[in-house]
């Protein structure tokens, strides 16, 4: 089986990220029917929808995928429309590798929505957890029937707030903290400072698990790594996305984190949504490489 899973029309990748770079440079308007306007291209459906305007959230339809830009620079989510469970980029794959050390969580809460991938694989694949997400756009919130998000329920919901806020103020605490909110822009300042790093594993506590995705150039991975790291006591692991354009740090102040090499596991159920066994092999060479690190001090 491949890394990933899932089943259905191949999407080619390349093609829709050649296609997003040259939007921003065309801007076509809102509602545009584009077939035949790329390259290579050849018959697949291609169209843009601005639901909010041209400084809102957009959909972009190319083919069988569904994705949610902002600002006509920032692919945020994508979905695949005839398989809207599916996990189509490899960053949020590796997300869902939390459950190689904390297999069956009782709460999980995620700041950041956007196309409802990651809330979508853990309401699947864990159907006795209990899940917050919070997203601080109404905008993003109100496509999220175009997602298939699941409506709120006694063990789902949507809350429309800032998640520095509700880090600092909502009652209880987490097994999983997932950070994956961004805007137009990229990583806010709020959500990277090591102030707010501080703040969630407080939040966590001793035992949680914090999943951070990181978006940006390589100056700003090694300053947001540090900060990580030296909010949880240096017990991290950053793991590249297949892509190079992300990368996923999952950090606990447990003692007993990270694990060593020889016991990381890929045997979990649900394998139609990820290969637990090839992101078991990606920790292990991520844990290698860390291995041979000094870790530097964040000021």
């Amino acid at each position: 089986m491949t890394d990933g899973g899932g089943v259905g029309p191949s999407i080619d990748l390349e093609l829709f990220h050649d296609m997003v770079f040259d939007l921003r440079f065309d801007q076509p308007a809102p509602g545009s029917n584009l077939e035949g306007r790329f390259q290579g291209a050849g018959n697949i459906p291609i169209a843009l929808d601005a639901p909010f305007g041209e400084t809102g959230p957009m959909l972009f339809r190319f083919g069988d995928m569904l994705s949610l830009l902002f600002d006509w620079t920032t692919v945020q989510s994508g979905m695949r429309i005839s398989d809207p469970d599916h996990l189509l980029f490899d960053y949020t794959r590796m997300m869902m590798g939390f459950r190689l050390f904390r297999p069956a969580p009782r709460k999980i809460e995620m700041i950041g929505l956007g196309g409802g991938s990651l809330a979508k694989a853990c309401y699947r694949c864990l159907p006795q957890c209990d899940i917050t997400v919070v997203e601080i756009d109404p905008a993003v919130i109100a496509l999220r029937e175009q997602f298939h998000i699941p409506p709120d329920n006694d063990r789902f919901r949507v809350i429309c707030a800032d998640g520095l806020d509700y880090i600092l103020s909502a009652p209880g605490a987490p097994d999983i903290l997932i950070l994956d909110g961004f805007d137009s822009r990229g990583l806010p300042p709020a959500l990277s400072e090591r102030s707010f790093y501080d703040s969630c594993r407080d939040r966590l506590g001793r035992n949680g698990l914090l999943v951070a995705n990181l978006c940006d150039n390589a100056m700003a991975f090694a300053t947001l790594e540090r900060r990580i790291g030296a909010s949880f006591e240096n017990r991290t692991i950053v793991v590249p996305a297949e892509n190079g354009g992300n990368r996923v740090v999952f950090a606990s102040i447990d003692p007993g984190f990270p694990p060593a090499r020889q016991t990381v596991r890929g045997h979990l159920p649900d394998t139609d949504v990820v290969d637990y066994d090839a992101k078991a092999r990606r920790v292990v060479r991520a844990l290698a490489r860390a291995s041979l690190k000094v870790p530097r001090t964040e000021h």
